[in-house]
């Protein structure tokens, strides 16, 4: 299926446009690095892109709040650096702690290998693995449970889509958000209330998120009921829907690679994840889960400053931040049409950069390889993972890719 009928054209304009973003930022990184107009803009080159995603006084994302704040309420992605964003930014890492990663790393792998051991010599690695693995997984984390899988994605996909991908306010993907905002809110407010009284009542709660959000009070920097809502459905719709079409896109670039696939596959099978973590995120960069990100540039501000390729930008104006291009800017990147996989995390842009940077980056530099692990190491036993069907797309999301987990291996 490929969504509402009447917005499959731009879905396909969409994709196909992201797959052919490269040869095209290729070319302007060398006669037009830095494009500006009175309405538009686009940064190409590695340095200027992360000039411009550091610089949040000069160039802001003003239009994420405004739907952030009609879905559910403010949220830090759509904030710019402003005591709100500081006080609920502080609240959320008092609550999702670096010492929690390696558990949810290791929980995802469990559930991801379970899913694996199940599936009948084939597996769609979207809606049986991914979808429902990460789903499962930042629930019991968050303690958002409920009310089932195909829920929890759509409510995710179709806000997301809305804030951050419905550039031109289509009304299709905008009335399809707040519907699904609304019963979203009924949902966490439910989850919150329960967990409130429960702690209240001096219960025994379950060391989540949401037990922690509730234990700290507003006068101490902690959120009120509402802010623990607004940021919880904030987290979960910018998680699932990015995790599953980065790790399907991932998927897609190696199985087009049978050399890094099998490699890949060897590292899974040899335990090694950290490996099996580089082979992905190089495939992202050549099939990533987002080709740019968009900013609002503030004030009349030049970026480049002093070098002869400075550009003014006007206040106003859109800026498109080639993050993709910023990945392949051979004046920044070692060799960077070749599949390597000992490049240094900094020539990453996965997750973008700057005050925007994604919230859950370290929990999904390992979400991403324990999913991958599971996938290329196969049942117990040794298979070789073959294509059993094509990337399929529902509007911007990845909708079905099947692999099959194959015949024994050949030695």
């Amino acid at each position: 299926m490929d969504g509402n009928p009447r917005e499959r054209p731009w879905s396909r304009i969409s994709q196909e446009l992201s797959d052919h973003t490269r040869p095209l930022f290729a070319v302007l990184r060398v006669v037009r690095p830095l494009i500006a107009t009175s309405r538009f803009g686009v940064v190409t080159r590695a340095e200027d892109v992360r000039e411009v995603l550091g610089d949040y006084e000069h160039f802001t994302v003003p239009f994420y709040d405004v739907k952030m704040t009609e879905i559910s309420g403010p949220f830090i992605l759509g904030l710019d650096d402003t005591p709100l964003y500081r006080r609920d930014h502080a609240a959320l890492r008092a609550a999702i702690r670096p010492e929690d990663v390696p558990a949810l790393g290791a929980a995802t792998l469990a559930a991801a290998r379970r899913r694996v051991a199940e599936a009948p010599g084939r597996i769609d690695i979207v809606g049986d693995l991914v979808d429902p693995t990460v789903v499962d997984v930042i629930a019991e984390y968050f303690g958002t449970s409920g009310p089932d899988t195909a829920t929890q994605v759509r409510w995710a996909r179709d806000i997301f889509q809305e804030i951050f991908l419905n550039v031109g306010n289509k009304p299709g993907p905008h009335d399809r958000a707040l519907a699904d905002a609304a019963e979203m809110r009924r949902h966490i407010d439910a989850l919150v209330a329960a967990r409130r009284k429960a702690l209240d009542a001096a219960e025994d709660v379950p060391d989540q998120v949401l037990t922690r959000l509730l234990e700290r009070p507003p006068a101490e920097g902690g959120l009120h009921a509402l802010g623990v809502r607004h940021n919880l459905i904030g987290l979960i719709a910018g998680w699932i829907p990015t995790v599953s079409k980065a790790f399907a896109c991932a998927i897609e670039e190696l199985l087009r690679r049978p050399v890094e696939l099998r490699r890949a596959q060897d590292a899974a099978r040899g335990g090694d994840q950290q490996r099996v973590g580089a082979y992905i995120f190089e495939a992202m960069r050549f099939r990533p889960q987002t080709w740019a990100l968009l900013r609002i540039c503030a004030e009349d501000h030049t970026v480049a400053a002093g070098t002869r390729r400075a550009t003014k930008f006007r206040k106003g104006s859109i800026v498109l931040v080639g993050t993709q291009s910023a990945m392949f800017d051979r004046q920044a990147v070692s060799s960077p049409g070749k599949f390597k996989i000992d490049r240094p995390w900094s020539d990453y842009l996965h997750f973008g950069h700057g005050l925007h940077t994604c919230f859950g980056r370290e929990i999904n530099r390992v979400h991403l390889p324990a999913l991958a692990t599971a996938l290329l190491e196969g049942p117990p036993i040794v298979r070789e993972l073959g294509r059993a069907g094509q990337l399929s797309w529902s509007g911007p999301y990845p909708a079905s890719l099947t692999v099959s987990l194959g015949s024994a291996r050949r030695t």
